[in-house]
């Protein structure tokens, strides 16, 4: 029976190349707010990996249909790309997800996995992004593939440098400064799940 391991990380520290962690910040003035900045993007794990950064308004829905779409079709990229790979099945425009995995496995056990098949390491990952208060949904997203027997899952959370504009209200075009923040994000990792070994992983 599938499992998918779900790993939690914490970093305090920020990356490396802000060269020092950051403080906690006196209160704002008041008659001010903070506006928050996009976060920089990271190059995705692997030259493979496909990013869907996610926030309070996505749909959850349409989140999961995303990722199993992408999974979807990682996974078929694969076993085309794979040119000596001759499952049909697996490279069939409408066979759901869990059909290609199955006929990969087959294809495995009957010793020509070294010779014919395509490993599921080579079928790419999606990676889910959050931050702030859209971390609760990407838990959830995670939660969701956990318990579908054909995927893997790792979450891992961090925390992130980001620098906000502080504005007095009313004056938008002239923000009094930025600050230097500490926020905390999730990214989570889904690909398929081999049914035989279990091999663990938007912005506001």
């Amino acid at each position: 029976m599938a499992t998918a391991d779900i790993e939690m990380e914490t970093h305090d520290q920020l990356p490396e190349k802000t060269g020092a962690s950051v403080n906690k910040l006196p209160p704002i003035p008041k008659g001010s707010k903070v506006v928050k900045r996009r976060i920089s993007e990271r190059a995705p794990s692997t030259h493979s990996a496909h990013r869907i950064y996610i926030n309070t308004k996505s749909p959850f829905r349409s989140v999961t249909a995303r990722v199993r779409k992408q999974l979807d079709k990682n996974l078929r990229q694969a076993s085309y790309a794979n040119s000596a790979f001759t499952n049909k099945l697996a490279g069939r425009k409408h066979a759901s997800l869990d059909e290609r995995v199955r006929a990969i496995q087959r294809q495995q056990q009957g010793g020509s996995s070294s010779t014919s098949g395509i490993g599921l390491e080579d079928a790419g990952e999606v990676l889910v992004l959050a931050t702030g208060r859209a971390i609760e949904k990407a838990v959830n997203v995670a939660s969701f593939f956990q318990k579908q027997r054909d995927c893997v899952v790792q979450l891992r959370t961090t925390s992130v440098g980001a620098v906000d504009d502080v504005i007095v209200e009313g004056d938008e075009e002239f923000p009094m400064g930025d600050e230097t923040r500490k926020r905390m994000k999730v990214d989570e990792k889904i690909r398929p799940q081999n049914l035989q070994i279990c091999s663990g992983c938007g912005y506001n």
